[in-house]
């Protein structure tokens, strides 16, 4: 995770997440494509709300203060899943009252694969059986 302090404003797109209704609205199984570490990828399915928080930032970046907790997706995305996430804390503006806050930005190589999903799938890290 990259965390970034330099910068004054948010891209202007930044999303500000007030209910899951500013956020994608397709729940199904979709896979992924994500970099590995050593420059290869691999795949990885999501449903839910995992997949509608993947979906949004590979859209654009979002506010990581919300009251439907994106952070608390995000961190299952980056430790269960190794989706490449950072971090850019920015000085506060009107919205924020003043207070440091901070977006998430997608990683490079991310992207949704369009082809269906199965019902059941393996958990890319830990090899188990999953159908979250």
């Amino acid at each position: 995770m990259t965390i970034n302090t330099h910068t004054s404003r948010p891209p202007k797109n930044t999303l500000r997440v007030q209910g899951w209704k500013d956020l994608p609205k397709d729940r199904s199984m979709a896979r992924y494509e994500i970099p590995t570490a050593d420059g290869g990828t691999r795949v990885i399915t999501l449903k839910s709300g995992n997949r509608v928080v993947l979906d949004a930032l590979i859209s654009r970046p979002l506010l990581c203060a919300s009251p439907v907790r994106i952070s608390d997706r995000v961190c299952i995305l980056r430790h269960e899943y190794g989706v490449p996430i950072d971090r850019e804390m920015y000085d506060g503006d009107e919205a924020s009252e003043g207070q440091r806050f901070g977006v998430y930005f997608i990683g490079h190589g991310v992207r949704r694969i369009e082809q269906g999903a199965d019902r059941e799938f393996c958990h890319p890290l830990k090899g188990e059986r999953s159908d979250r």
